[in-house]
């Protein structure tokens, strides 16, 4: 190859590396929503298919722990609890990351400053991700 055409060829190279980097990006994005999914709190049927326990680890009696078991088929999103005393006072933990339990999975979270013996009754708030128009918790992360 002469010294011409060897640049004569940089020069194409050049200009097609040049017209693909100002055109437009048509590719494939996997991150892209291809359905449209919302997160939404749990209807009370839904929760009649979440098991949870509560209780005391035996080494603390300030600390409540929470088992929270999924028989939804798609996973939950716990964002925080609310522990109701005996004397009315109330506790409220935000679970930071939200709490994720996969379906067919169990989870325990704990929520500190609960007295054994002082605790009147407990709530989770949880949610779980719906297609739009649908009535049953989904796994988004399953195409």
């Amino acid at each position: 190859m002469t010294p011409r055409k060897s640049h004569i060829s940089n020069l194409v190279q050049i200009a097609c590396a040049a017209s693909l980097l100002a055109a437009p990006a048509w590719a494939w994005n996997p991150f892209a929503k291809t359905k449209s999914f919302q997160e939404v709190t749990l209807s009370a049927a839904e929760w009649q298919k979440v098991e949870l326990r509560a209780g005391w680890a035996a080494d603390s009696d300030k600390n409540l722990l929470i088992e929270i078991s999924n028989r939804l088929p798609g996973p939950l999103a716990c964002h925080g609890a609310l522990v109701t005393l005996q004397s009315g006072d109330t506790i409220q933990r935000a679970f930071t990351p939200y709490l994720y339990i996969p379906p067919a999975a169990t989870k325990q979270a704990g929520v500190n400053g609960v007295k054994k013996g002082l605790m009147k009754s407990y709530a989770l708030t949880c949610s779980c991700w719906k297609k739009d128009g649908e009535a049953a918790c989904v796994d988004p992360g399953k195409k």
